[in-house]
């Protein structure tokens, strides 16, 4: 098993698939994030991993509000649309014009060049039981419908899970 770490929580995927943070890659560090002056920052998913017995190319985000409680104004659903439209807008440059050829960009070259299908996923955990003090403030239902209305295009299927919807992925997460 192959373990990768997201903010506290560790992903654990398959030897078989390739796996990387994307906003951690030198081309996107350098290029993409943090730009002043009249470039916009652009965001990025925390996750790609790419199956390739599927050949399944997956850009999964990872939210844990069950002990901090979201601060940010945007609404999760936009925070995770724009992510999703800056990752697919900085993944063609990264492989085109990435110079380094670091191990993440290998394997984001690789994974790109041999997907036949890209899935998005949501891991938005939030208290399980509702409280005063941590309260369970999003309907992730509702959450994954306006999702998958959005972002159609890409996926249509899209999933927004948590640790009791867990089982519908092919990863674990602890």
């Amino acid at each position: 098993m192959q373990n990768i770490t997201v903010d506290s929580r560790t992903f654990c995927f398959d030897d078989s698939w390739l796996i990387m943070k994307y906003d951690e890659t030198p081309f996107y560090k350098n290029h993409l994030s943090n730009k002043q002056g009249w470039k916009k920052s652009m965001k990025g998913v925390d996750l790609i991993a790419f199956d390739p017995c599927a050949k399944v190319l997956f850009l999964i985000e990872s939210k844990d509000y069950r002990v901090h409680q979201r601060k940010k104004k945007l609404s999760p659903e936009k925070e995770f649309f724009e992510k999703v439209i800056d990752t697919f807008t900085g993944i063609l440059p990264t492989v085109l014009c990435s110079n380094s050829r670091t191990n993440g960009e290998d394997v984001l070259n690789e994974s790109v060049a041999k997907a036949k299908k890209i899935r998005l996923i949501y891991q938005f955990e939030q208290p399980i039981k509702h409280s005063k003090l941590f309260p369970r403030v999003y309907d992730t239902a509702d959450m994954q419908s306006k999702l998958r209305q959005e972002l159609r295009i890409f996926d249509p299927h899209l999933l927004v899970i948590d640790s009791t919807t867990q089982s519908k992925v092919a990863w674990s997460v602890i």
